[in-house]
């Protein structure tokens, strides 16, 4: 993940998502990361769709050098998931007995299911669980600055810093063709891999 790595610039990764996040049956669109609906892969200046720090820059103090600029990190999603998920940590918030608001983003006149939220916390959708937790592992593994910052519960973007709540989603959500696409696109582009894309038991090896 390391070795051989190019990295990305910030600006570039715009332009790269039609082909890292593709969707397969509409040629020329890509998949919205929370919300999984397919748009016009076309970059409109942060229109229909953006860049997500799935990790929020606030917490991993990155910018948009380094893992802040890390294809296999970002994602694109629409404005509306991306400002309501804002720096909130991931957390399970469905059947805890908490109250929470069901993220609904509107696109061509059709409102999608993006997530579910309270004012401290954020829970994906179960489909997206599993991409969420191998993108997180892979930040860990590669910057060891980030493994620091996800023991601190200040700056986790996870809550409680639990590596036993991506083990779960890691098991809930099992890789899929998207995410073995996007990885092989991210290699011919910077040269490295998400190794729990390519081997998910990774995770239980290291943090089970």
């Amino acid at each position: 993940m390391t070795e051989g790595h190019n990295q990305t610039g910030y600006q570039e990764t715009r332009s790269m998502y039609v082909n890292s996040d593709a969707d397969p049956d509409h040629p020329g669109n890509l998949i919205l990361f929370y919300c999984r609906h397919s748009v016009n892969g076309t970059w409109d200046y942060g229109t229909t769709y953006d860049r997500e720090h799935v990790w929020p820059q606030s917490l991993g103090g990155f910018g948009t050098s380094g893992a802040g600029a890390d294809l296999h990190h970002l994602r694109p999603t629409s404005p509306t998931c991306n400002s309501t998920r804002g720096n909130k940590p991931f957390a399970n918030i469905r059947g805890t007995g908490v109250s929470y608001t069901t993220l609904k983003t509107t696109i061509d006149g059709t409102a999608y299911t993006g997530g579910y939220y309270t004012d401290k916390y954020f829970e994906p959708l179960d489909e997206v669980k599993g991409d969420v937790a191998r993108i997180l592992f892979y930040l860990v593994t590669r910057y060891s600055d980030l493994e620091t910052r996800f023991s601190q519960s200040s700056t986790s973007p996870v809550k409680g810093c639990s590596y036993e709540l991506l083990l779960e989603w890691n098991e809930l959500d099992p890789v899929d063709d998207l995410e073995r696409n996007r990885n092989e696109y991210v290699y011919s582009v910077q040269n490295n891999r998400n190794a729990f894309i390519d081997n998910p038991e990774f995770a239980n090896m290291i943090w089970g």
